[in-house]
């Protein structure tokens, strides 16, 4: 009996071993890679307008992707990844030199709006495709004359 209760008590300590170092290892992984990214993310260096003009300009580029895919019933993220991700570098380029509130409110937008189509994405569109096909009619393309909604 004492030989199983050795072999019992090698194994729960070769568990702890192993736990213990893979536990150690996502620790160390986890800082080095999330401490870089959080203090100091990449920036796109040559995005060099003024502060008004480019939050402007980053602005208008959100609205127009949520415009895009919502008229268009997109249902590719990957497409809205990559958009977002030059967005993102341009952003972090205007937090350098620009007012902290501001930033972080036009990000909040950006974020909001991801999230908003990635839940259009994932349930709105196809719906609407679903509906066009039953109609047998395509979805109507936008039209440059439409005004934008007011947000």
């Amino acid at each position: 009996m004492p030989r199983k209760e050795e072999r019992g008590g090698l194994g729960r300590r070769l568990a702890i071993g192993i736990y213990s170092i893979a536990l150690a290892y996502l620790v160390i992984v986890g800082f080095a890679s999330v401490i870089p990214q959080v203090f100091w993310p990449e920036s796109d260096d040559s995005f060099d307008l003024e502060c008004a003009d480019g939050l402007q300009l980053l602005r208008h580029e959100v609205d127009e992707l949520r415009l895009a895919y919502t008229s268009l019933n997109k249902t590719d993220p990957t497409e809205l990844r990559s958009a977002l991700k030059s967005w993102d570098l341009r952003i972090n380029a205007l937090a350098k030199r620009c007012d902290k509130d501001q930033v972080h409110l036009l990000n909040q937008y950006r974020h909001r709006v991801e999230l908003d189509l990635q839940r259009y994405m994932r349930e709105d569109a196809p719906l609407a495709n679903r509906v066009s096909e039953a109609l047998g009619s395509e979805p109507d393309p936008p039209s440059p004359n439409t005004p934008e909604p007011s947000p």
